[in-house]
């Protein structure tokens, strides 16, 4: 799992689509505005004002600890925490690693999940994972969730019915979600 940040720009008003798509995509250069319109009779109308771009546009990078699911001891991730530890174990065999050397192997109604820490408010995040079901009933459900002082917040979700899972043995689907602007409220820790 991957996820990433991408601060916006700090001044944007409820109409700033624009900005937050240059900075999803670290565009913060600006050309000159468009040419005016051409009169009636006149010449074309003059250029308007060199744009204004002031998001930083820097990713923090991997956020997420042994995202990867590199990390293994005695057949088990380090720095998840389990529903069932039980029902949660590393692979390494051929067909159920996508890439790198070990993969996560999840029984029935098994979660695994971590609590990130300096999350900025304001910011966008991005969650995004391979994986692949064993069986016909296999189903996926992954979620951002920003815990706040004021609770709970659901930003992103992942939510992949068994019916259209990939479960073939050597396929796996890509999962990605960019949440909404993180929660201007006071974080725990």
């Amino acid at each position: 799992m991957n996820l990433f940040n991408e601060n916006k720009n700090k001044h944007c008003k409820d109409n700033c689509l624009c900005e937050v798509v240059k900075c999803l995509v670290n565009d913060c250069s600006s050309s000159t505005g468009p040419a005016g319109p051409t009169g009636p009779r006149g010449a074309t109308g003059p250029t308007g004002p060199t744009g204004n771009c002031s998001c930083s546009c820097v990713s923090r990078g991997e956020l997420v600890v042994n995202g990867g699911m590199e990390i293994v001891i005695d057949d088990k991730l380090t720095r998840w925490l389990f529903t069932n530890p039980d029902d949660i174990i590393s692979k390494n065999s051929q067909g159920r690693v996508h890439s790198g050397i070990w993969s996560a192997n999840m029984g029935d109604a098994s979660t695994l999940s971590q609590t990130i820490s300096n999350i900025e408010a304001g910011c966008f995040y991005e969650l995004s994972f391979f994986a692949r079901g064993e069986g016909a009933q296999v189903s996926l459900n992954a979620n951002v969730i920003f815990i706040t002082n004021s609770g709970n917040v659901l930003d992103g979700n992942i939510m992949v019915r068994s019916q259209d899972m990939t479960n073939s043995n050597r396929d796996f689907a890509y999962y990605r979600l960019i949440t909404t602007q993180a929660p201007s409220w006071n974080y725990c820790n």
